[in-house]
């Protein structure tokens, strides 16, 4: 069965699809049996980065009008694509029957490949975090944005706070160099470390590179179109650095069941199961569900100002009492 990562962020506008798409390409010129799965429902982009059309989605199959096998899409890279969907009405009609029966079927299909590399929404909605419980490796991407910083130190708090056992590693996002890109690491580190008890690991930097807009508008993969750049030169690295992990366990019936359970309730607005920030779960609005989220990262925007802050001033001080550099 495939070593199963999710590639997530607090907050949009990352480089979360095409550092999946483009580390993907990369895992699979070094031999690896790659699957990308789009599941950032409403959001789906891998295809258009792609530059396909999908005919059929996951949608087509959990509706009966697809088999699975009929919408994995072979891509000209040596990577397999299991385009997303936004979710319909009629997949709350599903009975328990035709769950079992299509998570059989995507567990099929995905048995073959070396990894399966999932692109999922942004945020902290309960959707999301519900679906990161069912899976042992999470990456996270941070850029230098103040917002995104406390979005992904939100997102590590929501996941820890809920019981997440799985791993936890990151990557540094449109980056001048790895000295940046370490910074911002070093901050959600250590934030982690020091509030939350969790360790985050580092899989390196993408560097800001406008070589990717270009690959973006001819939709071609960066990794493909422009092999030599700075930032193709990131994905390779972070896809070294993937490959000498140890792989985690996976319970797949399980991550296959959230999966489909997340596509099913992402088009009914009614009331959902909130996430707590003190440990316990309960019933409430998404209004609601949307105040405590918010008063979390108001409150993790201080504490996290405070903690980098305190570096700051720990570094300077380290500094003055070594003396001038010869």
């Amino acid at each position: 069965m495939p070593r199963v990562v999710a590639v997530t962020s607090g907050k949009g506008g990352v480089g979360k699809s095409n550092f999946v798409l483009n580390v993907g390409i990369s895992l699979a010129m070094m031999d690896s049996r790659v699957q990308i799965l789009d599941a950032d429902l409403g959001l789906a982009n891998l295809d258009v980065l792609l530059g396909i059309r999908p005919h059929s989605t996951l949608e087509d199959v959990m509706l009966g009008r697809a088999d699975l096998d009929d919408i994995v899409i072979k891509t000209d890279y040596k990577v397999n694509l299991i385009p997303g969907c936004s979710g319909t009405q009629d997949m709350a009609d599903l009975s328990q029957e035709q769950i079992y029966n299509l998570v059989k079927k995507v567990r099929n299909v995905s048995s073959q490949a070396d990894c399966l590399l999932v692109d999922t929404a942004s945020g902290i909605s309960t959707g999301v975090i519900s679906f990161l419980m069912a899976v042992p490796e999470v990456i996270v991407g941070v850029s230098h944005e103040p917002t995104s910083l406390t979005d992904a130190y939100a997102l590590i708090k929501v996941l820890k706070k809920n019981g997440y056992s799985g791993r936890i590693t990151m990557f540094s996002s449109m980056v001048k160099n790895s000295a940046a890109g370490h910074a911002i690491y070093k901050k959600i580190s250590s934030a982690c470390q020091r509030f939350l008890d969790t360790p985050v690991g580092f899989l390196g930097s993408v560097y800001y590179d406008e070589k990717l807009s270009r690959a973006v508008t001819d939709q071609v993969p960066a990794i493909v179109r422009f092999p030599t750049s700075n930032i193709s030169r990131c994905y390779r690295v972070i896809a070294l650095t993937l490959l000498g992990q140890n792989n985690v366990e996976t319970d797949y019936d399980k991550f296959w069941a959230r999966l489909i359970n997340m596509i099913m309730k992402g088009s009914r607005p009614k009331t959902v199961k909130a996430v707590s920030f003190n440990g316990n779960s309960g019933n409430g609005s998404i209004e609601n569900t949307i105040h405590n989220i918010l008063d979390e990262q108001r409150r993790t925007r201080f504490l996290l100002e405070r903690l980098v802050a305190k570096i700051e001033r720990d570094v300077d001080s380290s500094g003055s009492s070594r003396g001038p550099a010869m």
